[in-house]
């Protein structure tokens, strides 16, 4: 028997109440973010500044830039910035190889920090079990 698919139905956009699920979602999305702005940049040369604050408690503040986010920042302001000479032009690459460089430990660490987040709701949940079982002796 032919099975006959629904298609795509649209999803109404509101915001998460569990905040579990909206830190994960947010980590997720975020890393995508960055990875997408990344591609932008490889392909076209485009110079993005992104800037994004994580939702709860944490309230953290994760930033993606290319060439860099303090001078996509500046330029945007307006900022008087030295007009660059041929030496700026060398310590603009070492500049670049370096933010490459933390971008990708960057994303090491937005990793390890979803890890922890997920281990620490699986902590939380096995001792929530664990009382849970107290309960019933």
């Amino acid at each position: 028997m032919a099975r006959l698919s629904k298609g795509r139905k649209k999803v109404e956009i509101v915001k998460m109440k569990n905040e579990s699920n909206m830190q994960v979602t947010f980590s997720k999305r975020r890393a995508g973010l960055f990875k997408k702005a990344s591609e932008l940049c490889t392909l076209c040369g485009a110079e993005i500044a992104i800037v994004v604050f994580s939702p709860g408690k944490a309230n953290k503040v994760y930033s993606f830039g290319h060439p860099s986010v303090e001078l996509l920042v500046d330029r945007f302001l307006g900022r008087d910035l030295p007009l660059p000479n041929d030496d700026d032009r060398y310590n603009h690459l070492i500049r670049a190889h370096r933010n490459t460089s933390q971008r990708g430990l960057n994303k090491e660490v937005m990793d390890m920090q979803e890890s922890l987040q997920k281990e620490k709701a699986i902590g939380k949940y096995l001792l929530e079990c664990g009382r849970g079982a107290y309960d019933r002796v």
